[in-house]
């Protein structure tokens, strides 16, 4: 335990953002630290590109199945937790916009490169036969600003950030189609440099289910609760595979 309480670990968690999202994760950032006996140190990030610079320094990070695969390939992360939800897309417009799926086909559609949604929205379209041109959004909150606006026409959106909407929001927004779902989850990851650190975390969260405290908390984030990871990954570098090639095959992309 000493050991732990001589560094600070900072975390870093996927931005889908929302008011309502940025309290729930101070209450759960509160809960872990009495739970891990741990001073992890969070800061919001306002978009994927904030979130990408506060990886860099972080011990621990909460990420979408693509970003979780990438660190866990590539810079040295552990999986020591997944959401026991599934990841979702829908694609979305504003009121009075495209009535149909296959209106997707050729138009702007409005995107968060490097997330499994918008791979999972657009292997799903390209599956269909459809090629609309991704137009490259910083965060979900930008893409949506993109629909709203009729900037874009279309909009792929993470299931997650959907269901955190106010519903003022809510209401502004026409469900196109989805959610589509796939075999895949937000992991909590930890650098492996930090085992003392990855064991402690497991165990809380795991446990979150066991108390009213961790019950209220899960809730009020959106989630149904933590599972151990997956040892394997096969759906999800499937889906972003054929996304990421049948996209070049295409030729169609466009920016704001």
């Amino acid at each position: 335990m000493a050991n732990l309480l001589e560094t600070r670990y900072r975390l870093a968690v996927c931005p889908h953002g929302g008011g309502r999202e940025t309290v729930a994760w101070a209450g759960m950032v509160a809960y872990l630290r009495r739970r891990v006996g741990a001073p992890l140190v969070w800061r919001p990030a306002v978009d994927f590109l904030q979130w990408g610079e506060e990886v860099l320094r972080a011990a621990v990070v909460y990420a979408d199945p693509a970003r979780g695969l990438v660190l866990a390939d590539k810079h040295g992360f552990v999986p020591v937790a997944a959401s026991t939800d599934v990841e979702g897309a829908f694609l979305v417009t504003r009121r009075g916009g495209a009535a149909s799926l296959e209106a997707a086909e050729g138009a702007r559609v409005a995107v968060v490169p490097g997330t499994f949604a918008t791979a999972l929205g657009l292997y799903t379209l390209y599956r269909r036969g459809l090629h609309p041109q991704p137009v490259p959004a910083a965060s979900w909150q930008q893409a949506m600003r993109w629909v709203l606006s009729g900037e874009c026409a279309l909009g792929v959106l993470c299931e997650a950030t959907y269901r955190m909407l106010a519903l003022r929001t809510l209401r502004a927004l026409r469900v196109v189609a989805g959610p589509w779902n796939a075999a895949a989850a937000h992991v909590w990851l930890v650098r492996r440099a930090y085992p003392t650190l990855g064991q402690r975390l497991e165990e809380a969260l795991l446990a979150m289910g066991d108390e009213a405290e961790g019950r209220d908390l899960l809730a009020a984030l959106g989630v149904t609760g933590w599972r151990r990871p997956a040892s394997t990954y096969t759906e999800i570098r499937h889906i972003l595979t054929q996304a990421k090639s049948q996209g070049k095959g295409s030729g169609r992309s466009s920016r704001a």
